[in-house]
């Protein structure tokens, strides 16, 4: 991506989002203290889809939770880039809202080789109980429940993903032949026989909402699980990212979080301008205390 893209995409999320009715900026938050217990306020506004800028949020309790760099696995982040990740919650009945913001000097999207997505990550415990697994994405026997979203899915439902001819202008490559311009016919099964990812089903393969759900029973387990809804909605702007992603309460075969229920959340960033991705992150180190109202 070039400089110039990176500006205009960087203008589009911040013009879309930035102001609600006419350029009435949506309330600033109530004040931000550690956040030792995160509770899920009951909200009349309806949460499907995610709103950032909503001004129901400056009524919403907010706090800030504590990030450390990735300390286990290699390859390890050299320094702790987020230190803190500030999160609200609410609910309608039916979906469950965090909001999250975290200091980041650049938009960073992916595209070409070695540059990376900004992005971030919540997880639930999988089963109910008291005792939560390994906060390190849980256990064997006792799964996470991930949610990620990646600035670089965001831009490509925006955009549509960046042709190999815009990334790499002056590169003279291969074509498959059913993607020459003037190719006649072809059917999409048959471009899948150049993807085997597609041909497989793999769910990586396919075109992104913003948001994958995840389960993993520890580091290196990590497997994408279809949808249930989910969804994500970023904005970037003076420094900061904005972030809400948007759940089901009770999802079928996911982390339940009915009200009046408590569980347990904790979430890892990844700054893409630092070149972090996959184990090159911040996470919370510790869980989180979660009650439904």
């Amino acid at each position: 991506m070039n400089r110039t893209h990176q500006t205009l995409l960087g203008l589009l999320f911040v013009g879309c989002f930035g102001c609600r009715n006419g350029g009435e900026e949506a309330a600033g938050p109530l004040p931000v203290e550690p956040l030792t217990d995160l509770v899920v306020e009951k909200v009349a506004e309806d949460l499907s889809k995610p709103d950032p800028d909503a001004a129901f949020w400056g009524k919403v309790r907010a706090g800030w939770v504590t990030l450390a760099a990735q300390p286990f696995i290699t390859p390890r982040p050299e320094a702790t880039t987020t230190d803190r990740v500030t999160v609200q919650a609410a609910h309608d009945g039916k979906h469950i809202a965090l909001r999250l913001r975290w200091k980041d000097s650049e938009i960073s999207h992916a595209g070409r080789l070695g540059e990376f997505s900004d992005a971030v990550a919540m997880q639930f415990p999988l089963k109910g109980g008291a005792e939560p697994p390994s906060v390190m994405m849980g256990a064997a026997g006792n799964p996470v429940h991930i949610f990620h979203w990646r600035a670089q899915y965001q831009r490509d439902a925006i955009e549509g993903k960046p042709e190999m001819t815009a990334l790499y202008p002056n590169a003279q490559v291969d074509m498959y032949p059913m993607d020459f311009k003037d190719a006649k016919g072809g059917t999409q099964e048959q471009k899948e026989k150049f993807s085997p990812g597609m041909a497989v089903g793999n769910p990586q393969s396919y075109p992104k909402n913003g948001v994958d759900e995840i389960v993993a029973e520890g580091f290196s387990t990590s497997a994408v699980q279809e949808g249930h809804g989910s969804a994500g909605l970023g904005v970037w702007r003076d420094g900061e990212w904005t972030v809400v992603l948007v759940r089901s309460l009770t999802p079928e075969g996911g982390s339940n979080l009915a009200p009046g229920t408590k569980s347990h959340v904790g979430f890892a960033v990844w700054q893409g301008g630092k070149a972090e991705v996959g184990s090159r992150k911040s996470v919370t180190m510790q869980w989180t205390p979660v009650t439904v109202q």
